[in-house]
């Protein structure tokens, strides 16, 4: 099967406002040590696909002993300063597929190895929230390059059953299945079945991956 991934260059757009801060905030970082560090949320979009994608702020996590937050106020960056700002977030908030590394790009500025993930994971992690603006990131992703198509987002949301799982916090449901079709009504203009045509092949595959006989899907689909 063909990769959806390399249809992303990743060349970074560093007059975009995002860039803009980024690069302030890379700039004061400490040169005595390597600092590895990873975007996500909306600002990889606008950076690498669409300037006119705006967010509230550039989310970061920190890959090490880091104290992310210590570095973001002193470079002046952060949320107390009103404005665009850098907010320092942790990896476990990045819930995408498990895929992500093998497709993200990376840059190395001086001491500092910025990872910038595929937006195909970007649009993942935006499954959870499906507000307004993360629909209008699946909307223009889309336009400009022609890319998820419905059978290749199925196929990458297959292969992330785990968001799928019932959420640990129960005052938190996973909204993953629900956002998932609503995704599928209001973009790719379809229905889908979420257990059928995501959990259901995935679990598949697991289990063959098990050495375990595939499930008889047509009989429990009949019962």
């Amino acid at each position: 099967m063909p990769s959806t991934a390399n249809w992303w260059t990743a060349k970074i757009d560093w007059s975009t406002p995002a860039g803009q801060l980024l690069r302030r905030f890379l700039d004061a970082l400490p040169t005595d040590r390597p600092i590895h560090l990873t975007l996500y949320g909306s600002a990889p979009l606008q950076l690498t696909v669409d300037p006119q994608l705006m967010s509230a702020d550039v989310d970061l996590f920190c890959v090490g002993d880091e104290d992310l937050a210590s570095l973001v106020a002193a470079a002046k960056v952060d949320k107390t300063q009103g404005g665009f700002y850098v907010e320092p977030g942790f990896e476990l908030s990045f819930r995408t597929s498990p895929r992500w590394r093998t497709r993200a790009a990376t840059i190395q500025r001086g001491n500092v190895t910025l990872t910038i993930p595929h937006p195909l994971d970007i649009l993942i992690g935006k499954v959870h929230r499906l507000d307004a603006k993360d629909l209008k990131a699946f909307e223009r992703v889309i336009q400009l390059s022609g890319h998820p198509t419905p059978a290749e987002f199925q196929r990458e949301l297959q292969e992330a059953v785990d968001l799928f799982r019932p959420a640990f916090d129960e005052d938190s449901p996973n909204r993953y299945p629900e956002n998932t079709r609503r995704l599928w009504r209001e973009i790719f203009h379809a229905e889908i079945d979420v257990q059928r045509d995501i959990i259901q092949p995935a679990i598949g595959r697991r289990n063959e991956g098990y050495g375990k006989p595939p499930p008889d899907y047509k009989r429990s689909l009949d019962s």
